[in-house]
């Protein structure tokens, strides 16, 4: 479904606006939504998971959605240029996260990765104080992550493999090679 149909089915009748605005990334096409307070999400456009995030936001806020830019949003595009050139190591935008308490706790836990580094799944686990069969829970907040590449879950691997990526394991292969050769 084309973005802008996405927006109009969910948008509510409302005087809360959430911007969206779409950035061209040599990964693809990234779709960024922000009031003046919080980034809500950040999501490649062929995104399975993107109608669902938009939906969420909508459920949450009860916003008319409005398809353009705002400050917010230009600080992020601005922040993910610098990321995409090698130049920022951590976002420092304002995010706004929807999940579970547990789903929260992964994310944060993400937040906390140095970059250019690399965790199993069950790693992350272990780290939250949880046994390593909590991996795949870990796993599936990871693909319930509605802010791709500001929060790092291309940073966590399976076990002997790469595991998985809801956005295309050829784009978390590209994130974690760029990481490490701008790591130093």
């Amino acid at each position: 479904m084309v973005l802008s149909s996405i927006l109009k089915k969910y948008s509510k009748k409302s005087s809360v606006e959430v911007y969206v605005t779409t950035i061209d990334t040599t990964l693809g096409k990234l779709v960024a939504a922000a009031d003046e307070d919080f980034i809500y999400m950040v999501s490649f456009e062929d995104s399975k998971n993107m109608e669902k995030y938009i939906q969420t936001i909508s459920e949450q806020l009860s916003c008319t959605f409005v398809e353009d830019t705002n400050k917010l949003l230009q600080n992020f595009e601005s922040e993910l240029k610098d990321y995409l050139e090698g130049n920022l190591k951590k976002f420092t935008v304002p995010i706004k996260m929807f999940g579970s308490d547990f789903q929260k706790e992964v994310w944060n836990g993400l937040l906390n990765m140095p970059y250019a580094s690399t965790q199993t799944y069950g790693d992350m686990a272990k780290v939250l104080g949880r046994p390593t069969s909590h991996s795949r829970a870990v796993g599936a907040a990871c693909g319930a992550n509605a802010h791709v590449i500001v929060i790092p879950c291309h940073r966590l691997v399976a076990s002997g493999s790469k595991g998985g990526f809801s956005c295309g394991i050829d784009r978390k292969d590209w994130l974690l090679k760029h990481e490490k050769d701008h790591s130093s």
